[in-house]
């Protein structure tokens, strides 16, 4: 279930097929009046077929129309002002709504997405792994970044790759069996890409995209899925909302494999936080 049904459908029209798109358009301008048409008139005042229209609502994830309509009917008096994108002159509370509104959406989306065995592999390779090495370009730098910083904490030494022809001098030499953690919102970076062609015999590929059908997914051996939705523009709050929707995949990532060996893990996070306090100067 979406967060926002009518933020859910308007993230996601770029995904759908022509048809679908035109049902997408007339709920979002109409959608009080979508709750009182059956699946039939709803065709008719989009130009569709009855069969597209439950399609597009279980595409939605709904178990179909009536359904999607339950679910409409918890947003009809959403704001529209929310559901557009952030605008030069709106003060700063209807930003602050318009941000939490997609942070919420995002979290919801992303853990539909992440599918629990692909969750579960991820984290019994890491567990069964002598090496892990991470790379991820832009904004994706940042959740490798944190990646590395999480894992660090339990005692282990992730290598973190800034540089393409870095990071495959240093698949060529890493110990197997390892983990290598691929990031990539598109799944089709050709610095990615490039190094996953790279990865040698002996290491896992583990790919972190919101795009499950990318060149980049398709050369994984593990797909960890975040928000499956298109980012056009330049200016689009989707930007952000990518970056949160990777860190929450690795936290989650980072908790499971946590809880294989907890108390030893609750031990080393223990210790190193009396380390850094004990050798941290006073602050007066």
């Amino acid at each position: 279930m979406a967060a926002n049904m009518l933020l859910a459908i308007q993230e996601r029209l770029p995904d759908f097929s022509g048809t679908e798109r035109a049902v997408g358009k007339y709920v979002l301008a109409h959608p009080e009046k979508v709750l009182q048409m059956n699946t039939k008139a709803l065709a008719q005042a989009a130009g569709a077929s009855p069969a597209t229209v439950v399609r597009f609502a279980r595409r939605m994830g709904t178990a179909g129309y009536a359904d999607f309509k339950i679910q409409l009917s918890a947003e009809q008096h959403t704001d529209p002002l929310l559901l557009q994108e952030i605008t030069p002159h709106e003060d700063l509370a209807m930003m602050k709504d318009k941000l939490s509104l997609r942070i919420r959406q995002t979290l919801t989306d992303t853990n539909q997405s992440l599918a629990n065995d692909q969750v579960d592999a991820a984290v019994a390779q890491l567990a069964a792994s002598q090496s892990m090495s991470v790379y991820g370009i832009g904004a994706s730098l940042l959740a490798a970044t944190d990646f590395v910083q999480k894992f660090s904490r339990l005692g282990l030494a992730p290598f973190l790759g800034r540089d393409i022809d870095e990071v495959i001098a240093h698949l060529v030499n890493q110990p197997a069996p390892g983990v290598v953690v691929l990031i990539s919102n598109s799944g089709e970076n050709p610095n990615v890409v490039t190094i996953a062609k790279s990865v040698p015999a002996g290491l896992t590929t583990i790919v972190l995209t919101k795009a499950p059908k990318s060149t980049l997914a398709k050369m994984a051996d593990i797909v960890l899925v975040t928000q499956p939705t298109s980012i056009t523009g330049q200016m689009r709050t989707a930007a952000t909302t990518s970056l949160m929707a990777q860190l929450y995949a690795i936290d989650l990532v980072y908790y499971r494999y946590f809880q294989r060996r907890y108390k030893d893990h609750v031990q080393r996070i223990q210790t190193s936080f009396e380390t850094l306090h004990r050798v941290q100067p006073r602050r007066h």
